[in-house]
């Protein structure tokens, strides 16, 4: 608001003057308006009031002094608005002296009548540089002050009435005078000291931008009310800048940056970009009508001024064009040799390499030549290796083959090393990336392994369903023709009914994971996400198994819910989810004897939901967990030898948590139990209050 105020004022009333008068006539502005409203307000409290012995003559000439001071200000008399501050002493008089108006004893306010002509003096030290003016002023207070210990009765005796001695009001006064005036002279010289030598010091400066090979030009930002930049005007450019884009002085001084630009580099060049909005100090650009490269270097030195310096960097350009057509002719001719090929001393010390470039790694020519082979980070062992097969080749004359690791930024790499000799003195080393090939090797031996170890997995695997399928059609077929047999009572039917329909859903529980383990093996399980509430899946699961809890167990199974609104769900797929949970839950029950069986859901961060199945079972071995989620794989246990299983449980249930976008983990120890979890992203959740910030 100030800023808007000042800028109208000064384009009205002061715009002959310099930035440091306008400036100067506006604080003196602001100071004799709050005076002038000051004493306004101050007479109407004195009018209201109406007291035997009012200040309101005081006021009233105080308001009449302040509204000089405002006029002379407006009227750009600086001088006068600060001769306005002579009249102090007056007021001083008319308010701590006169018997016009009520006040202390006129000794109690000598030390008031001091400090105001304090501030009075601070008041011309700030706004006049006359030396004359600030003496008169201090003789004027100074015969004030003395008036006013007449007054009191305490001139004669000024020197011994006030104890301590310090308090004196002339003796205070003076001394104020004295110190501030002798700072106020030293500072006005080191300022005169300081300002000759920053004028000579620019220019040099000037001279040295002026007659410099670089192309310089300085701009002067204009900016609005609000201090925003609109506009860039050319202010001054040197003679390289003349003789290189053919343009004087005198016809760019003071038009508009863009402008000329614009005639320069025919509107490729946006120089407010440049100077105002690019964050880089230092930019490069072809002017194309001029078949020219530019560096461009923009100094911000003060608030408005901006300069632009043009390095003509053509012929560094040229030469660097030059030697990268040379580069990329080499590197052709490079890539065609898959291979790394070094000159290796026999003291182990490298002379020379050629490499081709790429991902695998980058070698600098300050960083092995000159260095040994045994601090090149080969092993302690392979590097003596290699300077034992240096000494046998060139000894012997023969080739020498090393095959080696070797780690770098991308990973670790398989070379494959041959020796020559090329001298008495060397032998040329040729070492060829042989990674992909040992990883052929590896990979085929392990898939050879694998595969294997999978065909005789899913022997046992077929020759354990055969068994499997086997016994529960069994025992069906054979309770089905005992129910037909008229002898048997209720109980005896319920038992064999109980029986057959055990083993159906055994059966049925078989066939279930031979198809779902059928889909995962042709990757057909599609996933089809929708709003599922939790809560009520979790509970048919908790049902199915409360239900159905053998006797001859002693455990108890328990569901717990993190959020227990029923509306409570997010975006997945409910039949995944239940299956997987299913066969967590059903592994749960079977492996554990006795205790507890617990699981459901808790929320992490607002963000995931975790799902947990946790027991008091027999647990896992250590040595079993690598293989725990394999297809076919079951653990050596007592349970396991006595019980059915296909070995694809897990597996089954590690593959639909994946397609849910989740991971199964889980943690155990042998007699404490299990505790398998996933969790999975709270997508399109609800019913659950989110904590956003």
């Amino acid at each position: 608001m100030l800023k808007r105020i000042y800028k109208i004022l000064a384009e009205r009333f002061w715009a002959a003057k310099t930035d440091h008068e306008k400036r100067q006539l506006f604080q003196l502005l602001l100071f004799w308006e709050v005076a002038g409203v000051l004493s306004l307000f101050l007479s109407i409290r004195e009018l209201i009031l109406a007291a035997p012995k009012s200040d309101l003559v005081s006021y009233l000439l105080l308001l009449s002094v302040s509204i000089l001071g405002i006029v002379c200000t407006f009227n750009a008399k600086k001088n006068c608005a600060t001769n306005v501050i002579f009249s102090l002493p007056v007021f001083i008089y008319a308010f701590y002296i006169s018997d016009l108006t009520q006040h202390a004893p006129l000794i109690e306010t000598v030390h008031l009548s001091v400090w105001w002509l304090m501030a009075g003096l601070v008041f011309l030290y700030y706004f006049s540089l006359m030396e004359t003016r600030v003496i008169i002023y201090f003789f004027v207070s100074l015969a004030l002050i003395c008036f006013h210990l007449l007054k009191a009765g305490h001139l004669s005796d000024a020197f011994t009435y006030f104890d301590p001695f310090a308090s004196n009001p002339v003796l205070i006064f003076t001394a104020f005078f004295l110190a501030t005036f002798y700072l106020r002279k030293k500072l006005i010289t080191n300022i005169e000291v300081l300002t000759e030598e920053i004028n000579s010091k620019n220019e040099a400066i000037h001279r040295v931008l002026q007659n410099t090979s670089f192309l310089i030009s300085r701009l002067r930002a204009l900016r609005d009310e609000d201090g925003n930049i609109t506009n860039l005007v050319v202010e001054k450019i040197n003679n390289a800048f003349e003789a290189a884009f053919k343009r004087n002085l005198y016809e760019v001084q003071e038009q508009e940056a863009e402008y000329v630009f614009d005639l320069i580099f025919k509107g490729r060049f946006d120089v407010n970009k440049t100077v105002l909005f690019n964050k880089k100090s230092v930019t490069e650009f072809y002017a194309d009508t001029l078949d020219k490269w530019f560096k461009i270097h923009v100094l911000n030195p003060s608030y408005n001024s901006y300069y632009l310096v043009f390095e003509d960097i053509t012929k560094t350009k040229k030469q660097l064009a030059d030697l990268e057509a040379s580069k990329r002719r080499y590197k052709v001719l490079l890539e065609a040799i898959p291979d790394i090929f070094f000159v290796i001393d026999k003291d182990g010390i490298y002379e020379d390499f050629v490499i081709k470039e790429g991902n695998l790694f980058k070698i600098e020519d300050s960083n092995i030549i000159g260095s040994s082979i045994f601090n090149a980070g080969f092993p302690d062992k392979l590097a003596h290796k290699i300077y034992s097969c240096i000494q046998h080749c060139i000894k012997n004359d023969t080739i020498e083959s090393i095959e080696y690791s070797l780690n770098t930024p991308n990973g670790t790499f398989m070379f494959e090393m041959r020796l020559a000799k090329l001298n008495a003195n060397a032998v040329i080393s040729v070492a060829r990336d042989i990674t992909k090939r040992k990883t052929a090797e590896f990979g085929l031996e392990k898939a050879l392994v694998k595969a294997e170890e999978s065909d005789r997995l899913k022997s046992a695997f077929l020759a354990n369903l055969s068994h499997e399928i086997r016994t529960p059609m069994n025992i069906i077929s054979n309770f089905t023709r005992m129910l037909a047999d008229d002898s048997l009572d209720g109980l005896e039917r319920l038992e064999l009914t109980e029986a057959i329909t055990q083993n159906g859903q055994q059966l049925l529980n078989m066939i279930d994971n031979t198809v779902h383990l059928a889909k995962i093996e042709t990757e057909n399980i599609p996933v089809h996400a929708t709003f599922s509430k939790i809560n009520p899946l979790l509970r048919e699961i908790y049902n199915a198994y409360f239900a159905e809890l053998p006797d001859s167990k002693d455990i108890r199974i328990s569901l717990k819910t993190d959020v227990a609104t029923p509306e409570f769900g997010f975006s997945t797929d409910p039949q995944l989810l239940k299956e997987a949970m299913t066969i967590l839950v059903d592994n749960a029950v079977k492996y554990t004897l006795s205790g507890q069986v617990t699981f459901g859901f808790e929320m992490v961060r607002n963000d995931f939901v975790k799902f947990y199945v946790a027991d008091t079972g027999i647990g896992i071995p250590e040595e079993d967990y690598e293989h725990i989620f394999s297809r076919f794989y079951r653990v050596q246990n007592k349970i396991n030898q006595t019980t059915s299983g296909s070995g694809i449980g897990l597996p089954i249930a590690q593959h639909y948590v994946t397609l849910l976008g989740g991971e199964l983990e889980f943690e155990s120890k042998v007699d404490k139990g299990s505790n398998f979890w996933f969790m999975l992203p709270f997508s399109d959740g609800r019913g659950y209050m989110k904590i956003v910030s």
